[in-house]
């Protein structure tokens, strides 16, 4: 896995989103802290341990139950046509060679599971993987339990696999056997991370409205020759422009705020890569001469595993899709050549019922580095974002929050709209009769209403009172003096 780039990263993104949305473990469950670099939660009786050499981690029940997590590197390219193949050969090494597999399940573009029987046991394998330029990297599951039970497991097997976390590769991996210590969110204590001892540490979690909560932090080394960021505390979430925001005035490039202290950005939606390559422009390589982006593509392969884990928990009329990117470059700081490296990836949020969406930077990591320490950069960037764990109880006391202010959002959402929308339409109508009469002026005519049908009629203008008869004939006056019985009066606009 040290060889890969993003799949550690998309690994540790995917980790993530489960520790910010699944329950916290049962009380009677324990956390084991593995010295190979793992931690996770298991049910009393259960033990794991990890083979050093392979980096496969074996959890064992007491009632004969099993688990398997096996990060793997293939060096080669992996297609969907034989990623059956593979997983039957990564079963087979982790010990299930005797296994009879039925016919594998396709889930998505980068995952593939199937469930087996050997004599009175079941298991279900699966293998993720993510592509990179150097070849394939991805992990193996497994769970086994005898026959009769294994249905009565999913509980345990779900909550040992959602806790799973790994911490990185031992401070020996990074050159120059750079130690580690760990570090704690110092504003709500929302997050963990190993960041390299001896480095400057800024950043945590900024609260900026109760729902609108951003993570950020900024590592540099001593020297100045890497910074490594995580987030960006200055980045709003966006609104996506749409009709209604248009006809009240807000046009993309404005702030827009429902309410609650949150205020949105109208812009239109980004995907991860295209974000990624403004965004290094922008912020990381702004004052850089000689920008020249190596590398600029779209990551498929990591949007398949986080959506799918997105689709699990969206409400019911809601959709959430993650569109994730990266961009590599080159250029000058102060003379010196440096490299770099931004991944990105941006979250859509849409309701079935309403225009346009909503959408924010759910992922976003990468550094700059003199050239020659770009290698050091890319090992420390992977070692703290695959070590960076949530805190369990800040995540409830949040999920509390944001649920009790979407009930207060639901609940005012339709008098705010209103409001908008009347606001709106009380200004085009004044817009318009202002144009009516300017209109009228210049052609020298005047509106007037038919009361007897509601018909509105333009006449020429010079008389103080207008009539109409029978047949449509309109006739103007001076005074209000009937022309004939046949003519009833009309009304004029002022």
């Amino acid at each position: 896995m040290r060889n890969s780039r993003l799949p550690v990263a998309a690994a540790a993104i995917l980790w993530t989103v489960i520790a910010a949305e699944s329950c916290a473990a049962p009380p009677d469950w324990t956390t084991h802290k593995d010295r190979n670099g793992f931690t996770v939660s298991l049910p009393p009786g259960w033990k794991a341990a990890a083979d050093r050499k392979s980096g496969r981690v074996a959890i064992d029940g007491p009632a004969r139950q099993q688990v398997v997590v096996w990060p793997v590197f293939l060096p080669a390219g992996l297609q969907r046509a034989s990623a059956g193949a593979v997983l039957r050969r990564l079963a087979a090494s982790a010990g299930f060679g005797s296994y009879a597999w039925r016919e594998p399940l396709v889930v998505g573009d980068a995952t593939i599971r199937f469930a087996g029987s050997s004599g009175d046991r079941a298991a279900v394998a699966s293998f993720t993987w993510a592509a990179s330029a150097k070849g394939t990297a991805g992990y193996l599951f497994i769970t086994a339990a005898p026959s009769a039970a294994y249905c009565g497991q999913e509980a345990a097997f779900t909550g040992i696999l959602e806790s799973f976390r790994a911490a990185g590769a031992p401070a020996k991996d990074v050159p120059g056997a750079l130690p580690f210590v760990q570090w704690r969110d110092p504003l709500e204590g929302a997050f963990t991370a190993q960041v390299p001892s001896g480095w400057t540490v800024e950043g945590g979690l900024f609260r900026v409205a109760s729902v609108d909560v951003r993570s950020a932090l900024d590592i540099t080394s001593p020297d100045r020759q890497v910074r490594i960021t995580f987030g960006d505390r200055n980045m709003p979430p966006f609104v996506e422009p749409d009709q209604m925001l248009a006809m009240a005035g807000i046009r993309e490039g404005s702030p827009y705020s429902p309410g609650y202290g949150v205020v949105f950005l109208v812009q239109r939606y980004l995907p991860g890569a295209e974000f990624a390559r403004q965004y290094v422009a922008l912020r990381p390589a702004k004052g850089c001469a000689n920008l020249v982006f190596t590398e600029n593509r779209s990551r498929p392969d990591i949007d398949n595993v986080v959506n799918g884990v997105y689709r699990r928990f969206a409400a019911a009329g809601m959709s959430l899709e993650l569109r994730s990117g990266d961009a590599s470059f080159t250029c000058q700081e102060n003379g010196q050549p440096m490299a770099g490296y931004y991944f990105a990836g941006t979250l859509r949020t849409r309701a079935a019922s309403m225009p346009g969406g909503n959408w924010h930077v759910e992922h976003l990591l990468g550094y700059v580095a003199a050239r020659e320490k770009a290698a050091l950069a890319q090992q420390v960037m992977e070692r703290i974002v695959a070590s960076i764990a949530i805190n369990p109880d800040w995540a409830r006391r949040q999920q509390q929050t944001t649920m009790e202010t979407s009930r207060i959002v639901a609940e005012t959402s339709a008098a705010i709209s209103k409001v908008s929308s009347d606001t709106y339409w009380s200004r085009q109508r004044s817009n318009d009769e202002l144009s009516r009469r300017r209109s009228n002026a210049t052609l020298g005519v005047e509106d007037v209403i038919d009361p007897a049908t509601g018909r509105q009629i333009q006449v020429e203008s010079g008389s103080n009172y207008y009539w109409i008869d029978a047949r449509g004939a309109i006739v103007g006056t001076e005074t209000h003096t009937l022309p004939s019985i046949d003519f009833r009066a009309l009304t004029r606009l002022p």
